[in-house]
């Protein structure tokens, strides 16, 4: 209804032309099925099977996303932080060539969240079971939906922070586990494992830190939005705590002393071992 207040701000009128933008129901129903997947559907089926060695299609997987981050992240660098002001930068809702362009870009960083359900995907044929825990099916499982409010509400301007920082971060990330997928040989050098979830844990302190000022110092005629401060905040700060726990448990006093049994995302997670179980190959 024409004039209906909107808490969450006035809406990207470009956003609603793409697929999967018209409303939340597909995405919050894609997250159902991924979990429908990866806690119940997926393990019944691999419960008797052996653990299949994805080496080639993981690493193909992996360089393909260190592609696409690397490319969001350049592609926000052109279009939406080559005038950006720290202080407040305004979302710019008008049909201009630029504000096209980060409108694009939004989408398409918001389709890589769904592609990276395959994360799990593939822990669930190699039978990596301890990698599906909270963290992991919470985190990949809540993303799309925040993303989905973040790109339709704030495409561009001062809420360009948190999906420039995050690919940032996925493109070395992904890096990693797309080199750690090669097998031991490479592994061997990959010493810089725990550093990518201090990288992490840097990325939601500034996000939290940018978000705070914006909403305790808001700068005049910048049109801030609450409800995206606050779902960026929020987002921020549970996913640090959660990261947090996991970088004390793995990397913590007791890990050292107890060698690397704790180590749920070393360079043991993408390792096509047969400790437990005999493998599959595909390679």
């Amino acid at each position: 209804m024409e004039g209906t207040y909107d808490f969450r701000g006035p809406r990207d009128p470009k956003m609603a032309e793409y697929p999967l933008m018209a409303n939340i129901t597909p995405t919050v129903l894609l997250s159902a099925v991924y979990l429908s997947i990866v806690l119940y559907i997926g393990p019944q089926l691999m419960k008797d099977r052996k653990p299949f060695v994805l080496r080639t299609p993981m690493f193909i997987y992996n360089m393909l996303l260190v592609g696409l981050s690397s490319w969001i992240v350049i592609s926000y660098v052109i279009h939406g932080w080559s005038w950006y002001n720290f202080r407040c930068h305004p979302i710019d809702l008008s049909e201009s060539e630029n504000a096209v362009k980060v409108t694009q870009i939004c989408w398409i960083f918001f389709i890589s969240k769904l592609v990276e359900f395959c994360d799990t995907i593939f822990f669930i044929l190699r039978k990596k079971d301890n990698q599906v825990n909270f963290l992991h099916v919470f985190h990949h499982s809540t993303v799309p939906i925040t993303a989905w409010y973040g790109v339709n509400y704030g495409p561009g301007g001062y809420n360009l922070i948190f999906p420039t920082a995050n690919s940032f971060v996925h493109m070395w990330m992904y890096l990693y586990y797309g080199l750690s997928a090669l097998g031991p040989g490479i592994q061997k050098y990959l010493w810089w494992k725990k550093y990518l979830t201090k990288l992490q844990l840097a990325q939601f302190i500034f996000v939290t830190g940018y978000f705070l000022q914006l909403y305790l110092f808001p700068k005049e005629n910048c049109g801030v939005s609450p409800f995206l401060v606050w779902l960026s905040l929020s987002q921020a700060i549970i996913y640090f705590m959660l990261f947090l726990h996991f970088y004390i448990k793995s990397y913590g006093e007791k890990a050292t002393k107890n060698g690397p049994k704790v180590r749920n995302g070393d360079s043991l997670d993408h390792q096509n071992g047969n400790s437990r179980h005999s493998v599959r190959k595909i390679e």
